[in-house]
Formats: structure tokens, C-alpha cells, sequence
């Protein structure tokens, strides 16, 4: 065994009202990110908003579908 254990998993759950208010507000954020980046001048931050809209994007699609499976899971 080594010395640092095994890991434990850590299970997450959502309330329905939860899960949606936070996918609502990764939606908000993603949307603000894209309007960053049309009004983002090329010698300013561009990498800075595009590291800010890759990682906004990211959250909300994994907000999302943790959404359809949670669905998914209380239709069953």
C-alpha cells in the first residue's frame, strides 16, 4: 500500500433547481465571454479572452450534460 492511500471519490448531488440555476449561469457567462472577444482589439488581450471563452465553454457544456443525465436519470 503506499503511503499516500487510495483516493476517495467524491459524489456530487444536484438538486434539480440547482443544477439548472448553475447551468443558466454558465450560459450567462459563455455569452459574455463571446462578447468579449467581439469587441477584443487584436494588439489587446486576445489571448486573455480567448483563454476566457475556452474555459467558460467548457464549464457549460459539462454543466449541460450533467443536466441530460440527471434528467435522464429521473425519467428512468
Amino acid at each position: 500500500m503506499s503511503r499516500w492511500g487510495k483516493k476517495s471519490r467524491v459524489v456530487v448531488e444536484w438538486g434539480r433547481e440547482g443544477l439548472d440555476a448553475s447551468v443558466h449561469h454558465a450560459r450567462q457567462d459563455w455569452q459574455h465571454a463571446r462578447y468579449l472577444m467581439e469587441i477584443c482589439e487584436p494588439d489587446g488581450r486576445v489571448d486573455e479572452a480567448i483563454y476566457y471563452l475556452q474555459l467558460t465553454e467548457k464549464r457549460y457544456m459539462y454543466l449541460l450534460s450533467q443536466a441530460k443525465r440527471e434528467r435522464d436519470r429521473q425519467q428512468a
